[in-house]
């Protein structure tokens, strides 16, 4: 607990399965490509093995991203197979990105899991453990559609492109080729033939299924954060409630106008470390998700073939859906914390003893304050940010349909 916590700590005996609960799905989705923060202190062969696990987790997205990226600049095309390899490119980019990211805020992170633990040990009233753990069921949920979302959008379309083998002819002879989801710079990797065509196309599967994996991880982390603290904002509204009762005397009114106050201020704490953790994550969403929705626009309007057209749409509705669950998370919290204000004010202060009520104040304009979650610290994350989004991908959608159609 922090220094002059007023809160009295409660052995919540089901305090352990409750954390692990609210962090479950997160681990299941970042541990296996070696993102997950440890808690405990790795021996030496556990931490040079999770070191050998980031650094193939990161070779395998750039032996996606280089290849591609040179088949951009140098490749003798069209300007439309160049574009349509731009979209793929800049996702595994994101995806990229994002890993240093969640990885460079490790510390970040465990100081996050500390403010769950430690809350998950202070609750001492049943209908407060309900309402927590009602929050941690929503940010499991939140992952879970997310992740559903995302990889059934980008592998339907990296399936699909595999399943539909080109042609090419050298000389008499006819060949077929799985095509690629990410194109290759031919004379960096000529992947025209078998098995380095197998291999690659796989590579970028494998590179696909591990970008998924930790964007659906930084969402993760963003939902489960953020329903906790309104939880524990919902918290303090209910001891708001309670604050006024029947011949009620001074000092308990101050006794519980301190555990609101406490309440409420680590709440409003560990909505700063969460900005420290998610602004950068943000920033890269929000930058890539743009391009990225410009493009999918793009290539529904120019794709020949329909099943590919529907594959782009469906990319294209998870990427707004992830998207959105990043702003309405961020105007979540801003709203539910201008809410704990408008409680304070609404209770029937009048009713309490003097310097109690005037306590109240400081409620009221610590509430007006809240921390905001960001975009690098620059642009609130909120439902207006994602209108934004939509609208600015529009814009650059005609800027790209005026210069190559």
């Amino acid at each position: 607990m922090e220094k002059g916590s007023h809160v009295k700590m409660v052995n919540n005996v089901h305090h352990a399965e409750d954390y692990d609960y609210s962090i479950q799905v997160n681990r299941w989705i970042l541990q296996p490509i070696g993102v997950w923060p440890s808690i405990n202190k790795l021996s030496k062969a556990k931490w040079f093995l999770s070191f050998l696990l980031n650094l193939a987790c990161h070779a395998v997205i750039m032996f996606t991203v280089a290849p591609c990226l040179m088949f951009i600049l140098f490749e003798d095309e069209s300007i439309h197979m160049r574009m349509k390899a731009i979209g793929p490119m800049s996702a595994m980019l994101m995806g990229e990105l994002n890993y240093w990211s969640l990885s460079l805020k490790t510390k970040d992170i465990l100081r996050c899991f500390d403010y769950l633990d430690t809350d998950w040990k202070m609750v001492g009233r049943p209908q407060d453990r309900r309402v927590m753990l009602k929050n941690a069921k929503v940010g499991r949920m939140v992952v879970t559609v997310a992740a559903f979302a995302l990889n059934i959008g980008v592998f339907s379309h990296s399936l699909m492109a595999g399943f539909k083998k080109m042609e090419f002819n050298i000389g008499n002879d006819t060949y077929a080729m799985l095509r690629l989801p990410c194109p290759c710079y031919s004379k960096l990797i000529d992947a025209r033939y078998s098995p380095i065509n197998e291999i690659v196309f796989f590579v970028q599967v494998l590179s696909g299924l591990i970008v998924n994996l930790v964007t659906v991880g930084a969402y993760g982390f963003a939902a489960v954060f953020a329903m906790h603290v309104c939880g524990q904002l919902s918290i303090a509204m209910s001891y708001l409630d309670e604050l006024v009762e029947p011949n009620m005397d001074q000092p308990n009114a101050q006794e519980k106008l301190g555990d609101i106050v406490d309440i409420h201020l680590r709440a409003l704490n560990f909505v700063s470390h969460i900005e420290d953790v998610m602004h950068l994550t943000c920033l890269i969403e929000l930058t890539g998700c743009t391009l990225n929705m410009c493009m999918l626009e793009y290539y529904m309007i120019t794709e020949s073939s329909k099943e590919n057209a529907v594959a782009y749409g469906v990319i294209y509705l998870s990427m707004t859906f992830n998207v959105f669950i990043f702003c309405y998370i961020g105007e979540k919290i801003s709203e539910q914390g201008e809410m704990v204000g408008e409680k304070a004010y609404m209770t029937e202060w009048y009713r309490l003893p003097y310097k109690t009520a005037s306590g109240l104040i400081l409620v009221i304009l610590r509430s007006s304050t809240v921390t905001k979650i960001t975009a690098g610290k620059v642009l609130p994350m909120s439902i207006a940010t994602f209108a934004s989004v939509v609208k600015t991908s529009f814009v650059y959608f005609n800027m790209i349909r005026t210069v190559t159609m």
